[in-house]
């Protein structure tokens, strides 16, 4: 049988639908779990990194997941989420050779299952007026009935999920955390009533974020201040802002590293975090430099660092408007500022600190340095009494002077070192002269990096506070703490997530601009300030009985400083315009590249293509002989 042609066209489409469906169907039940990870850094996939961390569960963990179904109807974004949370714990379940149970439950209303949930700390959402509740958090529990708990799981921690959920296994399969010491002269564990540690009442302040994630991976223990001796089971002991120490302090720190332990230390030039966390009036840094000075290092004297290509654009006030500026001493420092050969900071993508000192290397130190964090070469030493009260933010922009040279901000002191003391304190007490084994030290030269407003963002999710990262600085804590340990956990996991791409170009050309203008605004407004004195000077002339005495000549001179007066605010104006045109054209370069430009470009590509392809085509049926079997063909 002949068939014609519409007949074997209908055919095709029959058979090509017939075939996607069924495409559809065997890759739905074969490649259900499959999937593609586009975003930077692979937040999204699981790292091969966190196998060791099932491969070494002991004993049994049971994983409870409570998800309403409502929830999963009144959001398709949970939903999503939730069905990602079943694939990662499928995952998990498999890398812990049944070590890791994982349950899913339904919650309904008045059910032993809601009530179970809510006995865990669960959070319920409304999820309508008629008061339905719903639940999205998970439970876990071990063989010895510790507890982790995700109330509820937040969307904006999505990107953060792998960690989470890791951290929340890791926590429940090491039971003995290691020790570490806490001395700080900052209230990082919060604070009690009205912000005085020795007041009550009033209404306190939480600890630091960091102290939390601390609290995750190790046994915290605060220590007194003036603590006469490191207790044995301490292996590391971080300090932060160790000032005003006392001798006892002193020897009770520097024997404890010649005896092998680890530190941690934040020391700042410009503690910005406030309240000293007992009243011991100026930080005085004396001790603390001596110790500092045995192991190899000291921080330059009165000086703190900004750094023009890293600096924070923030918000302030001067005079009748706000302006948005540069603040040098405020930096964001990225990949090319970390050492990305060191397990600390190998991993990390950005640390925000704020008006940080400068580390240097003592001349004849026996130990090795080696820097971790630095500034970029476009770095210049401010004097501290610069950026403390309100420091005068366009100034510091305006008068930066590059000394062409980076600084190093946090470094690591490995090797042999001797005591910074010459003899016990008391007669016949231990003493060692020498270090038994090489010191392990990192020094930090800022603790504003601690703080909570310079790496993370918090919001209220039906009264549970959300914290999230915008940097890496409590990552770099952490790490510090798991590599002086010796217990690396999580390290590959805690950068994840953390997404910044700034136009560091475009920020270079805006800033390079912005300098230029700011320092012609300091002049336009210096010439005010000098015509309105001389103004003032000819009007305070008075005669005997208190009467204004102006000649004429006087008077056309203060009308002619009053007309450059009007001028030269008139200019001001208009170079302040000009700089707020100046960075409203960049922006709207940039959109235009990333919105028109770059589409535009696409199609103008796809269009030649074609159009040469066509002319391809026309020039080769051109050149067919009359009589070729294709032109039969054609003709037939």
């Amino acid at each position: 049988m002949k068939l014609n042609s519409k007949t074997v066209a209908v055919a095709g489409i029959v058979l090509a639908a017939i075939l996607f469906i069924a495409v559809n169907v065997v890759s739905g039940a074969w490649l259900n779990t499959a999937r593609v990870d586009l975003t930077e850094g692979k937040a999204y996939s699981t790292s091969d990194q966190i196998k060791p961390v099932f491969a070494h569960i002991a004993e049994p963990i049971i994983v409870r997941v409570y998800f309403s179904t409502a929830v999963g109807e009144a959001s398709a974004r949970h939903a999503m989420f939730y069905q990602r949370v079943r694939d990662l714990l499928q995952q998990y379940a498999k890398l812990a050779n049944g070590k890791l149970k994982v349950e899913y439950y339904n919650p309904q209303p008045f059910s032993d299952v809601e009530d179970r949930a809510v006995g865990f700390g669960l959070q319920g959402i409304p999820l309508g007026s008629g008061g339905e509740v719903g639940y999205f958090g998970l439970a876990a529990t071990n063989s010895t009935d510790d507890q982790q708990v995700i109330p509820f799981f937040n969307l904006e921690r999505e990107q953060f999920l792998e960690y989470d959920l890791t951290k929340l296994i890791y926590s429940l399969s090491q039971p003995n955390q290691p020790k570490v010491g806490l001395i700080s002269t900052l209230p990082v564990m919060g604070m009690p009533g009205g912000g005085n540690p020795f007041a009550g009442g009033g209404q306190g302040t939480p600890p630091w974020a960091i102290v939390s994630q601390m609290k995750d991976f190790f046994d915290l223990n605060q220590l007194e201040i003036d603590v006469k001796a490191i207790p044995k089971d301490i292996s590391l002991l971080v300090l932060v802002q160790p000032s005003n120490l006392s001798p006892e302090t002193e020897f009770a720190i520097d024997q404890f590293v010649m005896n092998g332990g680890k530190v941690l230390l934040f020391v700042d030039p410009n503690a910005e975090a406030g309240g000293m966390a007992a009243p011991q009036g100026p930080p005085d840094f004396t001790g603390i430099n001596k110790l500092m000075k045995a192991w190899g290092v000291q921080m330059a004297a009165g000086k703190v660092v900004g750094d023009m290509d890293a600096a924070m654009r923030v918000n302030m006030s001067s005079g009748p408007r706000p302006v948005v500026a540069d603040y040098v001493a405020w930096m964001q420092l990225r990949q090319a500022n970390l050492d990305r050969n060191d397990a600390i900071t190998g991993d990390l993508r950005q640390i925000n600190l704020g008006t940080p000192g400068a580390l240097e290397k003592v001349q004849g130190a026996t130990t090795t340095i080696t820097p971790l964090i630095s500034t970029g070469t476009k770095s210049m030493r401010l004097d501290q009494d610069k950026v403390m009260g309100m420091p005068d933010v366009v100034a510091l922009f305006r008068d930066f002077k590059s000394q062409d040279r980076a600084e190093v901000i946090a470094l690591r002191i490995a090797g042999p070192a001797k005591s910074a003391f010459d003899k016990p304190l008391t007669e016949g007490a231990p003493f060692l002269k020498d270090a038994k084994q090489p010191i392990q030290v990192v020094v930090v030269a800022d603790t504003d990096i601690l703080t909570d407003r310079f790496w993370t963002e918090a919001n209220s999710f039906f009264g549970q506070q959300v914290v999230t990262p915008n940097a890496d600085n409590g990552t770099f804590v952490t790490n510090t703490l798991e590599n002086l340990t010796g217990s690396p956990a999580l390290s590959s996991l805690r950068g994840r997530g953390v997404q910044s791409r700034p136009f560091l170009l475009v920020d270079e050309i805006r800033r390079d601009a912005e300098q230029q203008y700011r320092q012609k605004e300091q002049a336009l407004t210096s010439r005010l300030d000098e015509l309105q004195k001389k103004v003032d000077a000819m009007q305070g002339q008075k005669d005997a009985n208190g009467a204004l005495v102006l000649s004429d000549a006087d008077k056309r001179t203060i009308e002619n400083y009053r007309g450059d007066l009007l001028a030269t605010r008139r200019e001001l104006r208009d170079v302040q315009g000009a700089l707020r045109r100046n960075i409203d054209t960049l922006e709207s370069t940039v959109k235009f590249i990333n919105i028109g430009a770059v589409p535009l470009l696409f199609g103008l590509i796809l269009i030649v293509t074609a159009a040469l392809r066509s002319r391809r085509r026309k020039v080769a049926a051109s050149t067919i002989p009359s009589d070729s079997p294709a032109t039969s063909i054609v003709q037939a």
